[in-house]
């Protein structure tokens, strides 16, 4: 056992009246945040929580906003979400200051310890029919309940519109302090298709409707790895720190991109059709069934496919990003920017668009 990181998890427990620790585990599948599976007892009993610690640079308002999202969402009765807990002071978190007055802080945070199986991460997921079906159900019941949420803080990442831009910055930002890596050599060779689907990208979302349609709190991070499963059902739903308010209509195309575009070295960056129907239709008929929020419109669906490609290009900002100011291993983020580039060409062939438009023909509502 780590001792420094098991004092400081001892640490951050003394905040909370839920016992001492006697066990840990970091989780090892996450790239933002560090976590902890962790075991305490108290009055001789012991329970199982999960215990976050955030990235630096994490603000004050964007906690607020995901731990306020919990106790909505809770209060509301969606079970399958982890509660969030507060310290002995009433807080849902612990801040721990940094050097410099202060500055560069770290946050922590204790959750529910989620039952279910940790079965996929958001890379090359491979989701039966059943479990595309119950993620889809979980996602518009996630929606559905988070149509009216008042919730405190805010996240401060822009809306998708309003990030495409930034992507095109943060591009040439990378390009013009490269590592020597083999990230580096790929990236230069693929500049203009990523310049030219971003500006496409922008140019398509221009001529959507936008403006008239749904916002609500967006999930933002909906991908198998964020799910846990028993049997073929979805029973888990986490990990809301990239929530934010957002179209609903960039939600679910976020999803689609994460569950369906291939990891395969022959068909990297391929979407799956014939899985995306299934997700798409079993999330219309939920939210056909219940009240509260209506199925995608045809407008929301006209602009799927430019969402899809909005999403993706999402992605490939936060790899960009990542490899521009992290020390990470430039192999795996090639693996993660070639797929980027690749469901670009997928996605900018003519044939795959109207297959994809084809698809969309058959979840369309003809009363929305």
């Amino acid at each position: 056992m780590d001792i420094s990181a098991g004092a400081e998890l001892s640490y951050i427990l003394e905040h909370y009246d839920l016992g001492e620790l006697v066990w840990y585990e970091q989780d090892q599948r996450g790239y933002i945040n560090t976590s902890f599976a962790i075991q305490t007892e108290k009055e001789g009993k012991r329970k199982k929580y999960f215990l976050r610690r955030y990235k630096k640079g994490v603000r004050r308002e964007e906690l607020l906003f995901e731990h306020s999202l919990i106790n909505c969402l809770s209060e509301k009765k969606f079970a399958i979400i982890a509660q969030v807990f507060e310290t002995r002071q009433g807080s849902t978190y612990v801040y721990v200051a940094g050097d410099n007055d202060g500055q560069n802080g770290v946050y922590y945070a204790i959750f529910d310890f989620l039952g279910g199986e940790d079965r996929y991460t958001w890379i090359a997921p491979s989701c039966t029919p059943t479990e595309i079906a119950s993620s889809a159900e979980v996602l518009a019941e996630f929606h559905r309940l988070a149509r009216d949420l008042s919730t405190t803080g805010r996240r401060s990442e822009p809306k998708i519109l309003e990030l495409l831009p930034q992507i095109e910055g943060n591009l040439s930002d990378c390009l013009q302090h490269p590592k020597g890596s083999v990230f580096d050599e790929y990236l230069i060779e693929n500049a203009e298709t990523i310049h030219r689907a971003i500006e496409q990208t922008k140019a398509a979302l221009l001529h959507h409707p936008c403006g008239s349609m749904i916002e609500l709190v967006i999930h933002c991070d909906f991908h198998p790895g964020n799910l846990k499963f028993e049997g073929e059902q979805v029973v888990g739903l986490f990990d809301f720190d990239w929530s934010k308010f957002d179209l609903r209509c960039y939600d679910v195309a976020h999803a689609l991109w994460y569950f369906f575009a291939c990891w395969d070295t022959d068909r990297d960056g391929v979407i799956r059709l014939d899985d995306c129907e299934i997700f798409l239709a079993t999330y219309q008929d939920v939210l056909l069934k219940k009240s509260g929020l209506e199925p995608l419109t045809n407008i929301e669906l006209n602009c799927l496919p430019d969402m899809i490609a909005a999403a993706n290009l999402y992605v490939l900002n936060w790899t960009i990003l990542d490899y521009l100011h992290k020390e990470v291993d430039p192999g795996t983020y090639l693996i993660f920017l070639k797929h980027g580039v690749n469901t670009i060409r997928w996605l900018g062939n003519e044939h795959n668009r109207v297959r994809l438009e084809e698809m969309l023909e058959g979840v369309r509502n003809p009363d929305v």
